[in-house]
């Protein structure tokens, strides 16, 4: 069975229960559990053990209309999606780091009786120092003594649950600037604002004197080691770091969606 058989027989199996009872009259029940079955298909998380974890937020946008006579009749709503989607989920054989978060939106954009979903992976457990510490000198020279070596697994970038982003280079700029390796269109973020840089067998994130600073997983840092589920925010801009198992297959591109953050877009220059 290919990916786009997998999520339609996910959808199938989602309405085939109460899940279609929630939109019946209003929406295609078929078509909301489609987009649903593919959101968590393209944007399951590796953990660093080789599990595969379903995205932990949910956003559902409506039309307008559609919107005001659902939650006029089904107050609960996003409630009542959140069982939906951890059954959704597991049945796609993921595992879920926490219960699922759902909000259901109205926007102007999405046509009558249709539906469009965003996801995004946010762990809710509180920050590690492990995660989020700077390095201390002897790290920083064992570090620098040791050859560079690729990780174990494919590091990805995932923003705002839409796109991976491979990383596969010793170093990559990341900024507002047309000359980074990574361009986030985006006003807060500085020209040039950050740089991954590859080392024994890890990637460091270096925040480069920018003016809105960055953060991962809550803490300031100037300095650190990522993890896989590492949130960075350049000064507010959100990006989650990751890494594919060894051995997982590599996403096809004509799969890969526009890469977005909030309402600025990204684009990855190889």
């Amino acid at each position: 069975m290919n990916r786009i058989e997998r999520f339609e027989a996910l959808a199938e199996w989602l309405v085939e229960g109460t899940f279609a009872r929630l939109f019946a009259g209003y929406l295609h029940p078929l078509e909301v559990a489609t987009h649903l079955a593919r959101a968590v298909e393209d944007h399951r998380v590796y953990a660093p053990d080789g599990a595969h974890l379903a995205p932990t937020h949910y956003w559902i946008y409506l039309h307008p209309q559609d919107f005001a006579l659902l939650i006029r009749n089904r107050p609960s709503l996003a409630e009542d999606l959140v069982g939906h989607v951890g059954n959704l989920a597991r049945q796609a054989g993921l595992k879920l780091a926490q219960p699922p978060v759902v909000y259901v939106e109205p926007m102007a954009d999405v046509p009558p009786h249709s539906a469009r979903v965003n996801v995004a992976w946010r762990p809710s457990q509180p920050p590690t120092q492990e995660a989020t510490r700077e390095m201390s000198g002897e790290e920083r020279a064992e570090i620098q003594q040791v050859a560079d070596q690729p990780p174990a697994g494919r590091p990805f970038l995932i923003v705002s649950g839409e796109r991976h982003v491979a990383l596969s280079e010793p170093v990559i700029s990341l900024g507002r600037a047309l000359d980074n390796d990574v361009i986030i269109e985006d006003g807060r973020v500085s020209r040039h604002h950050a740089q991954l840089r590859r080392r024994y067998g890890r990637y460091i994130l270096y925040d480069v004197g920018s003016s809105g600073g960055t953060t991962i997983n809550g803490y300031p840092v100037e300095e650190c080691v990522l993890h896989p589920g590492d949130v960075i925010s350049f000064a507010g801009a959100e990006v989650i770091y990751g890494e594919d198992a060894p051995g997982a297959p590599a996403p096809a591109s004509e799969d890969t969606p526009t890469l977005r953050l909030g309402n600025a877009s990204v684009d990855v220059r190889g």
